[in-house]
């Protein structure tokens, strides 16, 4: 989705993506503002579809829709390998996905990943560098390289050697593909200079298993659309002047972080915000977040709203009985 929540503005904030918004790590509030002028686009914001990059969700989507399908989760938590928030849009057509714990389990190997990080000028011999090792291993030890740069940025190599540990699961592809799996083909690495040793170990892990089933919601998105458009949209009205020109400005901007960097005169921001958790929100993914659909002036918008410290507003957030 185009909206953002507070966890993701905080990893941008963190990242520098939101340059020139000076203390927005920590904002008051946050609020998005997207128009969506077409049934599909409404469609568009009120479901979710599996990642392209990611072919296990797509597949297991594919399965759920097709007639069912049981699923592991993907680690020994016990949580449900997909979970989405809403419904789920595939090939054209809207499902409500749902999942319910089967009561079993099946096990699995995965391996124990034990690196240990030598001093550069230790006596050990790398055999290959990290870069020259298969994907799928590269993928499952990605950290690696990133820690050493902290070791040497830290200036702590006086402390080599260093154990680094990591459990992951090789599907039989992978594992086939891969050098350090089930054995590893190398006993030292060379990672950023520095050789790392390689040890294995097999791990018996038990997953609870998941039955996952679909229901059509709709046959296109546009139909989903209109759906939501004729049930849960609500008009934008009884804003004063200054309300208006607050949430015009959000509007041509999109977005809008509420603390004590930003211009907006006091109670501005409260008085749209009343207006929106009057209303039921149809979603409420977060405790303090919620998303509504509104008509103003001529055109619909899709709000969201995060009341990151403003509990009084956020405590108010109530769900569409049926969305």
């Amino acid at each position: 989705m185009p909206s953002l929540s507070r966890r993701k503005l905080l990893a941008g904030c963190a990242a520098g993506l939101t340059a020139g918004l000076a203390g927005c790590a920590d904002p008051d509030a946050v609020m998005y503002v997207e128009s969506v002028p077409a049934a599909t686009d409404i469609a568009t914001q009120a479901t979710t579809a599996p990642d392209s990059r990611d072919a296990e969700t797509a597949e297991l989507v594919a399965e759920t829709v097709a007639g069912g399908t049981n699923r592991t989760s993907r680690n020994d938590r016990g949580n449900p390998p997909y979970q989405p928030d809403r419904p789920v849009r595939y090939n054209g057509t809207v499902y409500d996905l749902n999942w319910n714990a089967t009561g079993r389990q099946q096990q699995r190997t995965e391996y124990l990943l034990s690196v240990t990080i030598h001093d550069a000028d230790s006596d050990y011999a790398p055999e290959i560098s990290f870069d020259e090792l298969p994907a799928v291993d590269q993928e499952r030890l990605t950290p690696l390289p990133r820690v050493i740069g902290q070791i040497e940025e830290a200036n702590e190599t006086a402390g080599l050697p260093e154990l680094f540990e990591r459990q992951a699961w090789y599907p039989p592809a992978d594992r086939e593909a891969s050098a350090l799996v089930p054995e590893p083909a190398y006993d030292t690495i060379e990672v950023n200079g520095y050789p790392v040793t390689v040890t294995v170990e097999p791990v018996t892990v038990k997953l609870d298993v998941f039955a996952y089933t679909a229901t059509e919601r709709a046959s296109s998105l546009a139909a989903f659309g209109r759906e939501l458009r004729s049930a849960h949209r609500f008009p934008l009205t009884g804003l004063n002047d200054a309300e208006r020109e607050f949430f015009e400005m959000v509007i041509e901007e999109g977005s809008f972080y509420k603390g004590g960097f930003d211009d907006v005169d006091d109670g501005v921001f409260e008085g749209v915000a009343e207006q929106f958790v009057r209303q039921p929100a149809l979603f409420t993914q977060y405790d303090s977040e919620a998303e509504w659909l509104t008509r103003y002036d001529g055109t619909d918008y899709w709000v969201t709203i995060d009341f990151v410290r403003m509990s009084e507003f956020a405590d108010r957030i109530q769900p569409v009985e049926e969305l």
